[in-house]
């Protein structure tokens, strides 16, 4: 008969964060990702502006007031957030540690400030960073968007020089040279993290307790 700690390797998902510059293609590769692998998710985040018509709750945000918002950063139930248009939004730790529990892997897509947020709150989360094949290719990329503007793109260049600099926090550094190889890597990461002395420990935990403390107390 199968022990019921051997559930516990596969039982619990992972939390992944993902950053990298504006115009890398993270969003590219996290969707393909996504698409291939439909036992990962994305986190919901909450924000404190109202729900847009046709907006549900818990699908496009949970939509929180200022007050309920300021008490979730108060205890530490954030795992991070931002401002954007006077509103703030974030990603509450429960709606997180809820998916993990039912053995999905969770992805949140944050900047290289939320992912140290993330870090100091929840140790066993993977950090990746996304890089550009080389600085001109990330320009070229960013010109490419119809939307950016000079200033706006010169502002992206200045703030990927600071994300990139960054990169040596992260657990793990892809190159999207090309959306096919990133997700592969990405893939390679994820698979080969279930296994990880922290994604075991629960698992480790139960074995040494049922399999090796009765040992100790027959000696």
């Amino acid at each position: 008969m199968a022990k019921d700690y051997l559930n516990k390797i596969a039982e619990r998902g992972q939390l992944i964060v993902v950053s990298g510059p504006n115009g890398v293609g993270k969003r590219t590769v996290i969707r393909r990702y996504l698409k291939e692998h439909p036992n990962a998710i994305t986190a919901t985040t909450a924000t404190t502006r109202d729900p847009r018509e046709g907006e549900t709750e818990g699908v496009e945000h949970f939509f929180l007031s200022e007050l309920e918002f300021d008490r979730l950063v108060r205890t530490g139930q954030m795992l991070h957030y931002s401002f954007y248009q006077n509103r703030r939004y974030g990603t509450p730790k429960e709606t997180v540690e809820q998916a993990r529990n039912k053995g999905h892997n969770v992805i949140v897509d944050v900047d290289v400030m939320g992912a140290m947020k993330i870090r100091a709150l929840c140790p066993d989360a993977t950090l990746i960073f996304v890089m550009p094949p080389s600085w001109e290719e990330l320009e070229a990329r960013l010109r490419k968007r119809a939307t950016n503007d000079e200033e706006t793109i010169q502002k992206f260049l200045e703030m990927s020089k600071e994300d990139i600099v960054c990169a040596g926090q992260y657990d793990y550094i892809i190159v999207n040279d090309t959306v096919e190889k990133a997700v592969s890597r990405f893939a390679q990461i994820v698979h080969g993290n279930r296994y990880s002395k922290i994604s075991m420990k629960s698992f480790l935990e139960s074995y040494i307790e049922e399999e090796i403390v009765p040992l100790t107390d027959c000696c």
